[in-house]
């Protein structure tokens, strides 16, 4: 099952939860203890207004969203596993200081609001001048990251 920029979705029946990631941020929940798993595929790192709205757009409100569709409560934080994947260098390649682009931004902001949380990250793959790849596999509770080259164009 495609996840798709701005979306959260949670996978059932031995479903794959996949997104083709550039500067977007992937942030997988993997739950085996309750064999649930969620995916959201974030454009931007922070909304501008605290909202209780589910959604993916923003990373802050992507992750919030995640543990209130699969029902994870504060005690359990532990328990859940966290994949960030993500936030390519894809608009300014070459970039002395990356650090200010939309990219880095939500990979940073996903790794601090996860923190911040006390979630547990198991796994982040971000920056670079590369896509990616996330899949995660309700049937046996594994993630996949690939990584896709960037195709240089000959001048």
């Amino acid at each position: 099952m495609n996840v798709h920029i701005g979306e959260v979705k949670i996978a059932k029946n031995g479903e794959t939860l996949k997104a083709i990631l550039g500067s977007c941020v992937g942030i997988g929940f993997i739950w085996k203890a309750n064999q649930k798993c969620g995916l959201a595929h974030c454009l931007l790192p922070e909304s501008p207004t605290p909202t209780f709205e589910i959604g993916g757009r923003f990373v802050d409100q992507a992750i919030l969203s995640l543990l209130a569709m699969m029902r994870i409560k504060e005690e359990n934080y532990s328990n859940v596993e966290v994949i960030i994947a993500g936030g390519g260098n894809m608009t300014n390649p070459g970039a002395k200081d990356s650090s200010v682009l939309v990219g880095a931004n939500n990979f940073r902001i996903a790794l601090q609001v996860s923190k911040t949380l006390g979630l547990k990250v198991v796994h982040s793959d971000g920056g670079g001048e590369e896509g990616r790849k996330v899949f995660i596999d309700s049937s046996d509770f594994s993630y996949r990251i690939e990584k896709i080259p960037r195709i240089i164009s000959a001048a």
